[in-house]
């Protein structure tokens, strides 16, 4: 592990809230839904050498909308059953190729701050908006690319990629095609891929009443399919 560092986790996100203030409200699959608050500010945070930090990329999924509270997000239930220390970059709306008014959304938006952070480990979880935008059949060649670009930005990280998936309803057929391409993504890169299914298939009860975001249940049971691939 490194040397006990201090992570300026929350001015990061500050800086990248207003950078995103534009398109935070482009959520996947719903667009106007408003993002979980987060501190404006807040003190520095010092690890301690025995806690990984572990940042996340990903969409509204794992920023945590449809949670009650940050603390029921399925990547904060991970990350405190793991005991990593989680610096959580998901926005809604984003994905491996999404862009919005002419604006990038992607996951590369976020390159600067996990080269800042020189996190232990990055956990990518996304793919339905890529889905979305029609951009299925590329996403797995830009999925390569971005985990390229993490190990670039921060050599000593370890990737974790998550199999994209879907809401409570079947996902169209040709979605496999976008998770096909991830998974191989993550070989190339030699990432740990977790392949977690379709944690909210046939569970409407576990679907906020948007009809789109898993509920409290919802991310209790995606962090449970996680930690079943991880442990």
């Amino acid at each position: 592990m490194r040397a006990r560092r201090t992570v300026l986790v929350y001015l990061a996100v500050s800086v990248l809230f207003v950078a995103f203030s534009g398109i935070v409200g482009w959520q996947i699959g719903s667009r106007s839904d408003p993002p979980l608050a987060e501190p404006a500010t807040a003190p520095a945070r010092t690890i301690p050498d025995s806690v990984p930090v572990v940042a996340f990329l990903g969409d509204s999924y794992s920023q945590g909308i449809g949670a009650s509270t940050n603390g029921k997000r399925w990547t904060t239930l991970v990350s405190a059953a793991m005991g990593w220390s989680e610096l959580n970059l998901a926005e809604g709306g984003s994905g491996y190729t999404t862009s919005y008014l002419g604006q990038k959304t992607d996951y590369s938006i976020k390159l600067d701050v996990i080269a800042a952070a020189q996190p232990d480990i990055v956990v990518v979880s996304g793919g339905r908006n890529d889905y979305e935008a029609g951009t299925a059949g590329i996403t797995g060649a830009v999925a390569s690319s971005l985990f390229a670009a993490v190990k670039a930005a921060a050599p000593n990280t370890e990737v974790i990629v998550t199999s994209p998936i879907w809401d409570s309803t079947e996902p169209p057929a040709d979605f496999a095609t976008l998770i096909d391409g991830v998974k191989s993504a993550a070989a190339q890169a030699n990432a740990l891929y977790l392949d977690i299914g379709e944690p909210l298939a046939d569970h409407p009860d576990m679907i906020d009443p948007d009809g789109l975001h898993p509920n409290d249940a919802g991310h209790r049971t995606i962090a449970g399919a996680a930690l079943d691939a991880l442990l």
